[in-house]
């Protein structure tokens, strides 16, 4: 495979999911509420209310110029602190906080004396203190398996180092400058999640940008797992289906083959969107024993997605609320007004912040709403489908009608068991028709985003049908995970291998010097220190240079620095001189980026020039003859990396250890 960087793509993934394992344990062993039966439905919810809780804490801070590792942390820190303590410990008064106190270290005594744990730790067996239900690791499987598929395709794709990741490295910026509105009018959620993911994990804004769209699916697809849970109860079985038909199939809906590996805001909106479908029509699996937290969790939730997508806040989600009235349970309507309440509230709240920055800004804010309802840079392509456009969704929408219609009449009987999936039936055709209307701000791009995760959920709905029928009216067989599992395994990798040959045995990789280059780059900022050493690159790299490091064009270093190495040499010992003329002072180190033999299509991405690349390597032979110790740094396909050292010693991080 042509990507040269594969240890530090999955490096932020691996140092998330220990983050997750390590608040897990903290939760386990600290905070005493009831141990989940299922960690999938539980999981499913943390991620809609927390991540959303994260999004938006991180809108806050950015607008107050707060923002950053530190401040998340303290959060971090206050928040486990306060579901240890409990909510009803903060109501306590003065005299019996004092109480509380005397009565802890009066514990913390008899504990010391008995030889016991000076931490009140959860009095529980091991076992079921940790226990993990085969339905998470199943989840987590076909999870992992789309993610490996996406890394797959990552070979065959030439998104690095374009015009479009250099703008997207620029919101990232942005972020970290307390930015969060910026003239290319785009929404930045997506980028804020992508942000904190960079910085809790301690990688660079490149490689974050790089990997954070297989982060995005793993979410994506787990989020879908529990969403067919939550509707069918089907425990295993059927969400997998679900699972694995969005994973492994690209042929079923249009696509674009060459943008499948980037993150996108749509598939963020969806990961909270998909939650919140739920939680309006099952309101209890979100508040489960309190009740008073339903609107301000939904708040918070609606809010998220506003910051990540306005297609899906503004197309997307009205038409759900009126499809699912009439399945509206008589003694839950007063929680059905609360989330639609809590929809009008973030819409007002988020949009209204916007107007307003707009104005700040004098930016035209119905200009900025246009512009992320119809996006330019989404495109899909029918290319990639077994069959045409109108005669696949012809199809889907057959076999829909047909669920639709037995669901119907066992909604009948059954009303509580089959509402949820009737009405998501119902919507999801809802929104086809809807796309063929020709409404102006209806994205069919932006739609047929998100139509395979629409799609896979909605004919899992339909399966299950099927596996209800065999389960309750014919004899039941019980087959075991361990069994059933590997099975549909098998079956859906086979199919998608022999069915997608176009895209499995493809050919035509891209040029890995893109990729080879952000390794390069990803190097260097492992060894050495922040901006005690400068980089010569092409002008177009400079956002690759901030915060790290001292940023040369090949202009600049070709016509000043013979100069300035020559003055510097000549001086570094008269510090009185050196003081006075700063414009000499030499980085401790420079290294220089030189390119041979390259391809006119990757001259023009990166533009650098032929006869520049000459005068660079003349330069570079120059500086050794002064005298100046060149050593190569970094060499790999078409790329070399020399290293000038100016300094000896003060620049690498490990000759300073």
């Amino acid at each position: 495979m042509n990507i040269p960087y594969i240890d530090t793509i999955f490096l932020g993934i691996v140092r998330l999911l220990l983050w997750v394992f390590f608040l897990y344990l903290l939760k386990r062993l600290f905070i005493k509420d009831k141990p989940s039966q299922n960690q999938v439905k539980t999981m499913g919810n943390y991620w809609a209310v927390f991540g959303s809780v994260v999004l938006v804490l991180i809108y806050v801070l950015v607008q107050v110029n707060s923002y950053d590792l530190l401040t998340i942390i303290a959060f971090m820190i206050f928040f486990f602190g306060f579901r240890l303590i409990g909510v009803k410990q903060l109501k306590l008064k003065n005299n019996l906080w004092l109480r509380r106190r005397k009565a802890i270290l009066i514990n913390v005594i008899e504990n010391i004396e008995d030889k016991e744990p000076i931490i009140d730790v959860r009095k529980a067996k091991a076992n079921k203190r940790f226990s993990v239900k085969a339905g998470f690791y199943f989840a987590t499987l076909a999870c992992f398996t789309a993610m490996m598929v996406r890394f797959y395709l990552m070979q065959f794709d030439n998104y690095q180092l374009s015009a479009a990741w250099f703008q997207e490295l620029k919101i990232l910026d942005g972020l970290s400058d307390q930015r969060w509105f910026n003239n290319e009018m785009v929404m930045t959620g997506q980028y804020a999640l992508m942000s904190f993911y960079g910085l809790i994990t301690g990688i660079s804004a490149e490689m974050a940008l790089e990997s954070f769209g297989l982060f995005q699916i793993f979410i994506l697809c787990f989020v879908i797992f529990w969403f067919i849970d939550a509707m069918t109860n089907s425990l295993v079985t059927i969400p997998l289906l679900g699972t694995l038909a969005f994973a492994l199939f690209f042929n079923l809906v249009p696509i674009n083959l060459t943008q499948i590996t980037h993150s996108k805001s749509t598939f963020m909106a969806m990961t909270f969107f998909l939650p919140a479908l739920i939680f309006i029509r099952k309101p209890w699996v979100l508040y489960k024993n309190k009740r008073s937290n339903y609107f301000w969790q939904m708040l918070v939730i609606f809010c998220a997605i506003a910051l990540i997508d306005l297609f899906t806040l503004l197309i997307l989600l009205p038409p759900y609320f009126m499809v699912v009235i009439p399945f509206i349970r008589r003694g839950y309507w007063k929680f059905f007004m609360q989330s639609f309440w809590a929809y009008l509230g973030a819409y007002v709240f988020i949009l209204g912040s916007f107007a307003l920055s707009a104005y700040n800004n004098d930016t035209d804010f119905f200009l900025f709403l246009r512009s992320n309802l119809l996006s330019v840079s989404s495109t899909t392509t029918t290319g990639n489908m077994i069959l045409s456009y109108d005669t696949l969704i012809w199809i889907f929408q057959g076999i829909s009608l047909v669920g639709g219609v037995v669901m119907f009449f066992l909604y009948r009987d059954h009303e509580r068991k089959w509402a949820s999936p009737l009405a998501f039936i119902i919507y999801v055709n809802v929104m086809i028709l809807y796309s063929t209307m020709g409404f102006e701000y209806f994205d069919r791009d932006l739609f047929n985003e998100i139509l395979p995760v629409l799609v896979a959920c909605a004919l899992s709905l339909v399966f299950y049908i099927i596996y209800y029928y065999f389960n309750t009216r014919l004899t039941r067989v019980e087959i075991p995970d361990k069994v059933s599992v590997p099975l549909i395994f098998a079956l859906f990798l086979v199919t998608a291998y022999y069915s997608q040959p176009e895209l499995v045995n493809r050919t035509s990789k891209t040029n890995s010097l893109s990729k080879t280059i952000l390794e390069a780059y990803q190097n260097i900022k492992a060894s050495f220190i922040p901006y005690g050493y400068a980089v010569v690159n092409a002008s177009n790299m400079l956002p690759m240079s901030r915060d790290s490091h001292i940023f040369i064009g090949y202009d600049d270093f070709l016509n000043a620095y013979p100069e300035r190495d020559s003055v510097y040499f000549e001086y570094k010992d008269d510090k009185e001189f050196l003081r006075l003329n700063t414009e000499y002072i030499l980085p401790n180190s420079v290294l220089v980026f030189i390119y041979h033999n390259v391809s006119d299509e990757f001259r023009r991405k990166v533009r650098i020039e032929e006869e520049v690349q000459d005068d660079v390597v003349r330069l570079v032979n120059d500086l050794r003859l002064r005298g100046r110790p060149i050593r190569l740094f970094y060499e790999k396909d078409n790329l070399r990396v020399y290293e000038i050292v100016n300094k000896p010693k003060e620049a690498r991080i490990k000759e300073l250890l």
